[in-house]
């Protein structure tokens, strides 16, 4: 099997794998062959960097962080062991992408739209299919995230995640209104009223400076990310979210709760 490693530590992980797992072939980082595996040691920003880079290649999530809802729950050797004996399954995810003027930004967790500066706020607008979404708001801005991207930032704003669908949350906003999750089929249009404003996507150092009268489409993209599944088909999302996050959450699609057992 053909792997590629990211992370800060990736040469520890190379050694201790040519060690104890020689049946592997490690690739080196830029090299032009495709692997069939690419392990992600480190964080939830490790996994977006690799995916970034190759972009589709199924990916494991290896806990190198103390902040990780991707990573897997199993211990390293136990990774290991289970991809040298093939006994793991692929489940695809798809990503959101937002068009802005002539730029197109595919993002695996989210999109943010948000204030330029930390004292003063945004006035945007929000469009469903052509419709709009409340009134104009005025807050922090808003992020609009994927079900993995749903125990990111979406998570901290809203104290819930969902497993299907795209989730708008509205941050710090002084309009009382709730966040939605809504079907993914959907497309979403933001106006900047009155900026400044920035763009951002995943961990991705890019910004886009935004000003009144700017607009950004969002919707969901034809790209996937393929994630590594070891469990049962229970484990739908492959993140941890039943784990530490869920039993705050209140899941709008399946309109039920979650709670520790």
């Amino acid at each position: 099997m053909k792997i590629k490693i990211f992370g800060l530590e990736r040469e520890k992980l190379v050694k201790y794998i040519q060690k104890n797992y020689p049946s592997f072939k490690i690739l080196a980082q830029k090299t032009k062959n495709k692997p069939d595996i690419v392990l992600c040691y480190g964080g939830d920003g490790t996994l977006l960097m690799a995916e970034r880079e190759n972009p589709g290649i199924p990916k494991v999530a290896i806990r190198n962080s103390q902040i990780c809802n991707t990573c897997r729950w199993e211990t390293r050797d136990a990774i290991l062991r289970l991809l040298s004996e093939k006994k793991f399954y692929i489940t695809k995810h798809f990503k959101i992408e937002a068009i802005y003027k002539k730029h197109l930004i595919v993002a695996l967790n989210d999109i943010i739209i948000g204030h330029h500066n930390i004292n003063t706020a945004l006035r945007y607008k929000v469009y469903i299919n052509d419709h709009q979404y409340g009134t104009e708001f005025l807050g922090d801005g808003v992020v609009v995230a994927t079900p993995i991207g749903s125990t990111a930032y979406y998570q901290v704003i809203t104290r819930s995640n969902f497993e299907e669908g795209i989730g708008l949350a509205f941050n710090n906003t002084i309009n009382s209104i709730g966040h939605v999750v809504i079907n993914n089929k959907n497309i979403i249009k933001v106006i900047v009223t009155r900026g400044p404003g920035r763009m951002r996507f995943d961990n991705y150092k890019e910004y886009f400076d935004l000003k009144a009268g700017d607009e950004i489409i969002i919707r969901k993209s034809k790209e996937f990310a393929q994630i590594v599944n070891f469990r049962g088909a229970w484990e739908k999302l492959n993140v941890s979210i039943s784990q530490n996050r869920l039993p705050l959450g209140y899941c709008q699609v399946c309109r039920k709760y979650y709670r520790d057992k």
